[in-house]
């Protein structure tokens, strides 16, 4: 999985995060107190050659602060897939991030973020969580980034893919917390339309290319991708938004 790792050993023998990234039904390996974090994947970014469009929203969050589990509890989790950057048109959108089971009374629900299209794309919402951020909207320079603290800014302002609102290395997410990376950076002919980090959107792309395919960047895990504008729509792709995650922390006792 991009720029995360999928299993870091804490002390003893709980482990500190365990990242699930396919739909599954998944039991708890020991009796614990677990926190939940739930991603909807990000929505696709737009191609076109009218240099008019934007990129695809963030996923939206959920967090479950806490929840007592045994080895005989059982949820159902199933991983949203991040939206396509179709060439020379729209994109799609995100898929929906949940997770239901024992001891909970709703299901936890991250919806994906929205396709890029002629306006700002809506990041997805969320429900029935402790903590529920929608995410960000995509916007001209990039792909929303997923908003874990709820302090992003609503829509992308700056000039690539929007960042994590936790930001930092990604390997220190840990305890009830996670720590997303930086939006990728957009650009001109050949020079930008980078990918994002965890949980951030990627970067757009312009250029006036009719040999080569252009693609806006790729929206990292929950972010949304980059749009693309091309003279040639047969070479104008947009960015792929990132698929949704499911990543559960054992609290310490």
């Amino acid at each position: 999985m991009s720029n995360f790792t999928d299993f870091i050993s804490g002390g003893g023998s709980l482990p500190v995060n365990i990242a699930l990234t396919k739909s599954q039904t998944w039991v708890p390996p020991v009796d614990g107190t677990i926190c939940i974090h739930v991603v909807g994947a990000g929505g696709g970014g737009r191609a076109t050659t009218s240099f008019a469009g934007y990129s695809g929203g963030g996923g939206g969050y959920c967090k479950k602060n806490s929840l007592a589990v045994t080895t005989s509890s059982s949820f159902t989790v199933v991983i949203g897939a991040g939206g396509d950057g179709n060439s020379g048109g729209y994109g799609d959108d995100g898929g929906n991030t949940t997770v239901s089971g024992t001891g909970l009374t709703s299901t936890l629900t991250a919806n994906g973020g929205t396709r890029g299209d002629n306006s700002p794309a809506p990041g997805g919402t969320a429900a029935n969580g402790d903590v529920n951020y929608t995410g960000q909207s995509g916007g001209f320079y990039g792909g929303g980034g997923v908003r874990v603290n709820g302090t992003l800014s609503a829509t992308v302002t700056q000039n690539k893919g929007g960042d994590c609102d936790s930001l930092g290395d990604p390997s220190l997410s840990g305890y009830g917390y996670l720590v997303g990376g930086s939006g990728g950076e957009s650009g001109e002919n050949g020079g930008g339309g980078a990918n994002g980090g965890f949980l951030a959107g990627g970067g757009s792309i312009s250029d006036n290319s009719t040999t080569l395919v252009i693609s806006g960047g790729a929206g990292g895990v929950g972010g949304g991708g980059g749009f693309c504008d091309n003279s040639s729509s047969a070479y104008a792709k947009g960015g792929p938004g990132g698929n949704g995650i499911v990543i559960i922390q054992y609290l310490p006792a």
